[in-house]
């Protein structure tokens, strides 16, 4: 039986995957939502309130979490929803249909609660799912995780600070705060230390900006 180690879900880190749900009328639906890989077998969510995907799953406790790489399923499920002919059934579920892999997960816990960050407070709802029925589309899998990115981002600004000087430098060094914060909240440990090498060699630059 395949977990979400086959996949390439590791435990401690959040992936950018698109979720599908089904309303009790039978329509699906598609929204981006990180999700946390808290072991084998087990991923943890936060949702924001107000979304279908929220009432979906407080309605039927369950949903699909799909793994994709596809930038266009990613901007059309934020900005509205994915046509109908985007989904494909699995059973009682619907999936995306051109996901590299996808698995069904069963709500064990949910509750809504409030929490204060950067953009203030706000209620969430924050839910554990067991997972079921690991499909693979594709022999290699790779969920999306933002901390590589965030680490390239970082290395690119840090080879260019030779270059910059006044309003620019100070945007560097707030995108660099910024990939920093995603990094270490979303990354592995190997992420976050080399996170860490990169802010100690970005610091060198600290007499430039006196």
């Amino acid at each position: 039986m395949l977990n979400l180690g086959s996949v390439g879900m590791r435990k401690g880190m959040l992936y950018e995957t698109v979720v599908t749900t089904k309303s009790r009328d039978g329509s699906p639906n598609a929204a981006p939502i990180g999700v946390i890989c808290t072991g084998e077998g087990e991923v943890a969510l936060h949702l924001h309130q107000g979304s279908h995907t929220v009432k979906n799953v407080k309605e039927e406790r369950r949903f699909v979490v799909n793994i994709l790489k596809d930038p266009t399923v990613f901007v059309e499920s934020t900005l509205g929803n994915l046509s109908l002919d985007s989904f494909e059934k699995y059973n009682q579920d619907f999936y995306v249909k051109n996901a590299d892999a996808f698995f069904i997960a069963e709500v064990t816990y949910i509750k809504d609660m409030e929490k204060e960050d950067q953009f203030g407070l706000s209620t969430a709802t924050v839910l554990k799912a067991e997972v079921h029925d690991v499909v693979k589309k594709c022999e290699c899998v790779e969920p999306l995780n933002r901390a590589i990115y965030g680490i390239i981002e970082a290395l690119v600004y840090l080879t260019r600070m030779d270059m910059v000087s006044g309003d620019m430098e100070k945007l560097y060094r707030h995108r660099m705060s910024e990939i920093s914060r995603v990094v270490n909240k979303v990354g592995g440990t190997e992420h976050k230390k080399a996170m860490k090498k990169i802010s100690e060699a970005f610091s060198k630059y600290d007499d430039k900006s006196e």
